[in-house]
Formats: structure tokens, C-alpha cells, sequence
């Protein structure tokens, strides 16, 4: 069927994708302009909204287009039906996913209350990936394994998973003294920029007034742009210690809860 653009969802996470490849939107742009009909995009309907689980660079590609309906493939489900079909989404079919596309997807089971508790397989398989990589992704973040049941002489037995509590993040101290020593380079060298300006000043002012004006202006800009550097490099770096610091915490609190399910699952 044919569905309006406009009633078409696509802002409640069922993006699985890193990053939209813009490239690829304008080369499909392109493709619908000359006439080219493409595959329809998916969608999940709850019976009100219409929710895009794939098909979004054929989505972008048409509203660049100026096209104002898409063909739809449309499946019965709610946001989170629709979340979840997301993640084996492209597979086989459309722009080959990257590296970070499936980690993504992985990533966003794992940190999900319900679907962290799958088996490593059961996602591995959901999401079109080796369990290695689902293994590998889960101990990075620290998610919740789901516990393992077996039969030994008869009887059901539950085996826990180990929980190992997150290692705050260390820092080289080779690369602290660094990052000192290149902060104390920096200050010199700013020292010496301006000792240079004096000197640029001190030698205009030999010649004439204009002349020493023109070199002010120029020096003038000059440390202008220089300054606006300065303070963009700090909101930067201000931004980076501050999602450090951030990342720490929330490392020591997975540590301390995964320390309090471990006491409880002990009980």
C-alpha cells in the first residue's frame, strides 16, 4: 500500500543503523527521480501510528525527492515490535551493514531489561551476528547474563552466571605527564608569539604611523581568531572530562548493583 510520508514514524528508535549514509540518500534521490522503483520500506502499525522499522535511506530519499507517498509493507506491532524487527533489519537486502551498525544493534538488546536476559545465541541470531560478538559486546558493557538450565540425574538444576564488577577507567600516567609537558610547551610558546608582536609593533613604529596601525589590525585579527580557537579547544576538552567523569560514575554504579543482584541471587 501506499502510505503519506508525513504519517510514517521515524523518531521513536527504530533507527538501527550508526548513522544515516548521506551519500547513499542522494544516490536513491537520484534513482526515484529518473523513475526507479524501489523495494517498500517496513513499517509496524498498533492501529494508530505507523512506525518505519526499515527502509530509512529509501525513506530520506523520497522526502528529498519531494515525493509525498511511499510504498509500505505494513506488520502488526507495536514501537517495540517494531524496535526489535529493526535490529536484523538490511541483512540481506539493501545498503551492507558496517561494523558499527551491528554493534549498535547488539548493544541496544543488551541494554534492555527483557532482551538482555537472552541467550547470547538467541540475540546472535536475532541480529544476524556471531555470538562471539554478542559475548564479546556483553562483557564490555557489563549486561546481565541469563541464567543457564541443565539436567543432572534427573533433577533441574539453575546455573548462575559470574558476575565481575566493572574496573573504573585507569589512566596512563605516561600519557598524564604528556599531556603536562605539552600544556607547558603550549604556554611558552604562546609567550614567545607575543613577544614576537611586540617586536613586529616596536619595528612598524620605526617607519610610520600608518604603518604601525596596519600591523596593530593585523595583529589585532590575528589574536582575535586565535582566542575564538582557544575557547572552541576548551569547550572541547571541557566536554570530553566531563563525559569521563560521567562514564566513571555510571561504571561504579553497574558495579555496585551487579554487587547487590549478586547478594540477592546468593540468598
Amino acid at each position: 500500500m501506499n502510505l503519506n510520508l508525513d504519517k510514517i514514524k521515524i523518531d521513536g528508535g527504530t533507527q538501527s543503523r550508526a548513522k544515516i549514509d548521506q551519500d547513499v540518500v542522494a544516490e536513491y534521490t537520484d534513482l526515484i527521480k529518473s523513475g526507479t522503483i524501489f523495494p517498500p520500506v517496513t513499517v509496524f502499525s498498533d492501529g494508530v501510528e505507523y512506525f518505519l522499522a526499515d527502509g530509512f535511506h529509501r525513506y530520506f530519499a523520497n522526502r528529498k525527492a519531494g515525493t509525498p507517498n511511499i510504498e509500505v509493507q505494513v506488520h502488526e506491532g507495536t514501537l517495540r515490535d517494531a524496535i526489535l524487527y529493526s535490529f536484523s533489519a538490511n541483512h540481506s537486502h539493501g545498503l551492507r551493514r558496517t561494523s558499527a551498525d551491528k554493534r549498535k544493534a547488539v548493544t541496544a538488546m543488551l541494554d534492555d531489561i527483557e532482551w538482555q536476559d537472552w541467550a547470547d545465541r538467541e540475540i546472535a541470531k536475532h541480529c544476524c551476528v556471531s555470538s562471539m560478538l554478542v559475548g564479546n559486546i556483553r562483557k564490555e558493557t557489563g549486561a546481565t547474563k541469563k541464567d543457564t538450565k541443565y539436567n543432572k540425574g534427573g533433577e533441574q538444576k539453575t546455573m548462575k552466571p559470574k558476575t565481575e564488577p566493572l574496573k573504573p577507567e585507569q589512566f596512563d600516567q605516561a600519557e598524564v605527564d604528556a599531556e603536562i609537558q605539552k600544556a607547558a610547551t603550549d604556554s611558552l610558546q604562546k609567550e614567545n608569539e607575543d613577544l614576537k608582536d611586540q617586536l613586529t609593533v616596536a619595528m612598524a613604529a620605526s617607519t610610520d604611523d600608518l604603518e604601525k596601525e596596519k600591523a596593530e589590525s593585523i595583529i589585532k585579527d590575528l589574536r582575535s581568531q586565535i582566542r575564538m580557537l582557544e575557547v572552541e579547544l576548551k569547550a572541547m576538552t571541557n566536554s570530553r572530562d566531563q563525559f569521563q567523569s560521567e562514564n566513571i560514575q555510571l561504571m561504579k554504579q553497574v558495579a555496585m548493583l551487579q554487587k547487590k543482584l549478586k547478594k540477592i541471587e546468593d540468598k
